[in-house]
């Protein structure tokens, strides 16, 4: 295949891959994120400063929540942008490079077609690079304002050892943060409509065994009780799968926006070939 042909196909791509992004794309389309452009994270941040200044014997304990919901901002504030940048950028790239690619296979090359191609796939690549790294740490660290405590399939979240209930997400340095269902996590099943599940807390055995997660949130283990429950469950009554589109929503376009970093690499590399023909 000539690298004419491979030019315009990584632009057709590129093209097509930034137009389904624009219709899934979890911030544009309004999925999460509405206020994220808002916040302001400077004032947070000398706040924090001024706070320190005046209370010299603050906690490390609160110091680390305070520094997580900063650096929280700033990475969900950095996503909202780049999704807007990286998708907008894409679009024109693909646009202008099928065009180049599209007269130069019917008739012949534009002069400058390699240089312009290796320049647009250089912009498109860092800006999509950024947006994926940022898509990937909200995705996988960060959750929605309505909190939804971790559960394994059977909604149970902690289990019977030695006397006690071990609890399975706790996480001594993260605190209830650690507790709390991240966009990850939203695309499994226990987070959305599952009537089997809601239908099991019906039995009068798992139905006694309902408690509160928060506990954990503190130490790793909750004390054994008197109850005959192997494992401790919380109930999260869910009808609609809102939660499944979101996290999908995320996850389809990070996987779209690293194809479309493969996409760019071609762009450049078909653009060096050209340049050279």
């Amino acid at each position: 295949m000539s690298a004419g042909s491979n030019f315009f196909i990584c632009a057709c791509a590129i093209l097509v891959f930034s137009i389904i992004n624009y219709k899934i794309g979890p911030i544009i389309n309004g999925a999460v994120g509405p206020n994220w452009a808002l916040e302001n994270c400077k004032k947070m941040s000398d706040d924090f400063k001024d706070d320190k200044k005046s209370d010299p014997d603050m906690s490390e304990e609160v110091k680390e929540r305070r520094e997580s919901k900063i650096r929280k901002c700033r990475n969900e504030q950095a996503m909202y942008n780049m999704e807007h940048t990286s998708i907008a950028f894409n679009g024109v790239i693909g646009f202008i490079c099928v065009l180049l690619g599209l007269y130069g296979l019917q008739k012949e090359l534009i002069p400058k077609t390699g240089i312009i191609g290796i320049v647009c796939g250089v912009i498109g690549l860092i800006l999509t690079l950024v947006y994926v790294i940022y898509n990937g740490v909200v995705y996988t660290n960060y959750y929605d304002d309505d909190n939804i405590y971790k559960v394994d399939g059977d909604g149970a979240f902690a289990e019977l050892k030695d006397g006690n209930y071990k609890c399975f997400y706790y996480k001594e340095s993260k605190g209830e943060e650690a507790l709390i269902a991240k966009y990850s996590d939203l695309i499994k099943k226990q987070y959305n409509y599952n009537k089997d599940l809601k239908d099991s807390f019906l039995n009068a055995e798992k139905a006694i065994c309902i408690s509160d997660p928060e506990s954990c949130a503190t130490q790793g283990t909750i004390p054994g009780g008197i109850l005959p429950c192997k494992k401790l469950y919380h109930m999260q009554t869910i009808n609609d799968f809102e939660n499944y589109d979101l996290s999908a929503r995320f996850l389809t376009a990070l996987i779209l926006s690293i194809i479309t970093l493969l996409c760019h690499c071609g762009l450049i590399f078909s653009g060096f070939m050209l340049s050279k023909e």
